[in-house]
C-alpha cells in the first residue's frame, strides 16, 4: 500500500490524475448532458417506473425513480466512454480489453449503485435538486473510483528485474 501511495505522488501517478479528471470531465458532460435531457428538460417517465415503486412497497415516489432510471443510463453512456478514453489516453493500457472492461464495469457498478443511493437519499428526502443531487453523487464516487482504477483496471503488467 505504501509503493502505492508513493506511485500517486510521482509525476506519472499526477499525470495521470489530471489525465483522469480531464477524461472524467468528458464523461461528465456526456452524463449530466444526458441526465439533464431525460430528468429535467423532458422529464421523461418510464412506464416500468411504475413496477419498481410497487416492488418497494409504494415507499419511493415515482418522480424519483423516474430520476434514478435516468441517472443510471446518462451513466452507462459516460462509463463507456471514460473506459475507451482511460484506456488509450490515461494510463495508455490496450491489452486485455475484455477483462479490463469487466473490471471497469464492476467498479463502475458499485459507483454506480452508490451513487443511485446518494441521488434517491438527496432528492426523496433532502429535497435537493436533481442535478445537484447528481453532482454531489458524481464527485464523491469518482474520487473513490479513480484509486481503485489505477491500482486494479489499468494496472500495468511490472516487469520483473533479475536478481
Amino acid at each position: 500500500m505504501k509503493k502505492q501511495v508513493k506511485d500517486l505522488t510521482k509525476k506519472k501517478g499526477l499525470r495521470e490524475l489530471v489525465k483522469y479528471g480531464i477524461v472524467g470531465s468528458v464523461g461528465m458532460v456526456i452524463d449530466m448532458g444526458v441526465f439533464y435531457l431525460l430528468a429535467v428538460k423532458f422529464s421523461v417517465q418510464y412506464p416500468f417506473s411504475i413496477y419498481i415503486r410497487d416492488f418497494l412497497g409504494d415507499k419511493i415516489p415515482l418522480y424519483v425513480i423516474d430520476a434514478d432510471v435516468s441517472h443510471v443510463i446518462s451513466s452507462l453512456l459516460a462509463i463507456t466512454n471514460n473506459f475507451i478514453l482511460n484506456s488509450y489516453f490515461t494510463f495508455k493500457v490496450t491489452d486485455n480489453k475484455f477483462q479490463r472492461f469487466l473490471s471497469f464495469v464492476g467498479i463502475a457498478a458499485i459507483g454506480l449503485v452508490i451513487s443511485t443511493m446518494l441521488i434517491t437519499l438527496l432528492v426523496g428526502k433532502f429535497q435537493i435538486d436533481e442535478m445537484y443531487a447528481k453532482i454531489i453523487a458524481t464527485c464523491f464516487v469518482a474520487a473513490m473510483q479513480f484509486v481503485v482504477n489505477k491500482f486494479v483496471t489499468f494496472k500495468s503488467k511490472q516487469v520483473q528485474e533479475p536478481k
